[in-house]
């Protein structure tokens, strides 16, 4: 009889696997049968169904299912679906409420352990500071891009190499979005090095050359060259320390009209910037991990400074911030506030990068957030997000921006 049982249970194995039409409902079925015609006991039917259940989530959690291909066993996806209600509001312009949804969802195939790849799809359009998808248009279908495509390879710990289009992130380490809107993806390569260790401190460096245009027409091409170095130092078990030093280089912008801008730039009568784009930009957060006794997971502050040494004037830019909560919230009751003050001149900086719901992302600005996010459920939260900023010359009308969010991951 043991013999029998260890054939049925290859046998119901591999048909669990093999076959995607089989469900455990047939499963079931089957051995009902056997227990009539008496080939099993009730209670042996049972163990060799616990026992196939068991083997079919250890092949399928292994990726030695001879059914399915092992890249798709290891296949990595997650998603997130985030709606949201904004209101505008600026001196002297009608109010405007919209409704706006966003889907994202991204997957990276395990190929070997030093080499993978990655993509993303999302809703919105060609805007590379937007996945937001408007209501509008007597029910117009929408487009679907591709968000990054990416491959990264990893000859050693702590070295990577990533090249195509992929999460600034994943190069650049920083606290706000004063000069980059969260949802820019570069492209171009970066090496990156990481989880470097002295005692008490890990260092980390990144090297990279993003593509901003190519022409037909023009052999030199505008480029960014960034180059960041720093160090994350424990001060204490509860205290911790990180900052990094990044260096631009905008090369071959002056002169040139760049897709995207918010025409606050410097320019000349044809519209070409007048000014290169480069210079140091340091970045800092000191945190306190469970501060008050343990009623929030920690509180941080944080800031950043830029300034472009090429504009002899209006050329500098800030950001300071406070953080307090949990670092995410992921779970029902967690929850995290923020609030930032933001200074940005005229030509600090290129603007076709920094945050787009702060004032249409322009340059020129100054103003306030503050961030309220609260969990719902596991994976499900709601934000409301505020925006009080204005210009820094000319007529300085302010902007009211509000944004409430619902979001879910998977």
């Amino acid at each position: 009889m043991r013999l029998v049982r260890r054939v049925l249970f290859l046998v119901l194995a591999a048909l669990a696997v093999a076959s995607q039409n089989a469900s455990a409902a047939e499963i079931d079925l089957l051995l009902d049968k056997l227990v009539e015609k008496g080939v099993l006991t009730p209670i042996e039917a049972q163990i060799l169904l616990e026992e196939t259940k068991e083997e079919v989530a250890k092949q399928l959690a292994q990726g030695t299912s001879f059914s399915i291909p092992t890249w798709a066993q290891k296949m990595k996806l997650k998603g997130d679906v985030r709606l949201r209600f904004q209101l505008d509001k600026k001196a002297g312009d009608p109010e405007r409420s919209r409704a706006r949804y966003r889907l994202r969802f991204s997957g990276e195939p395990s190929i070997i352990d030093e080499f993978k790849v990655g993509f993303q799809f999302a809703s919105g359009g060609a805007d590379p500071r937007s996945n937001n998808q408007t209501l509008q248009n007597s029910f117009e279908t929408p487009d679907l891009r591709l968000n990054y495509v990416f491959a990264q390879y990893m000859p050693a710990p702590g070295l990577g190499l990533i090249g195509g289009k992929f999460k600034r992130e994943a190069a650049l380490w920083q606290t706000s979005d004063l000069l980059w809107d969260s949802d820019i993806n570069v492209e171009g390569a970066s090496v990156v090095f990481s989880g470097v260790t002295v005692p008490g401190l890990e260092l980390f460096a990144s090297a990279s050359a993003w593509v901003l245009d190519e022409s037909s027409s023009n052999r030199v091409d505008p480029m960014a060259y960034v180059l960041q170095s720093g160090v994350a130092w424990e001060l204490t078990e509860m205290v911790s320390f990180r900052t990094g030093l990044a260096y631009y280089d905008f090369d071959s912008v002056k002169g040139k009209t760049l897709d995207y801008t918010e025409k606050t730039n410097t320019v000349d009568l044809e519209g070409h910037l007048t000014y290169r784009y480069n210079g140091f930009s340091p970045s800092v957060e000191l945190k306190r991990e469970n501060p008050a006794g343990g009623m929030m997971s920690y509180v941080s502050l944080f800031g950043e400074y830029v300034r472009n040494p090429n504009s002899p004037e209006k050329n500098q830019g800030y950001v300071a911030g406070l953080g307090l909560g949990d670092s995410k919230v992921k779970e029902r009751g967690q929850r995290q506030l923020r609030y930032l003050y933001r200074y940005l001149e005229k030509d600090a900086w290129l603007d076709i990068f920094p945050d787009s719901d702060f004032y249409n992302g322009k340059t020129d600005v100054r103003g306030h957030e503050a961030l309220a996010q609260l969990g719902l459920f596991t994976n499900v939260s709601l934000t409301v997000d505020y925006y009080r900023a204005e210009r820094l010359t000319g007529a300085r009308a302010a902007t009211d921006l509000w944004q409430v969010d619902l979001s879910a991951s998977f």
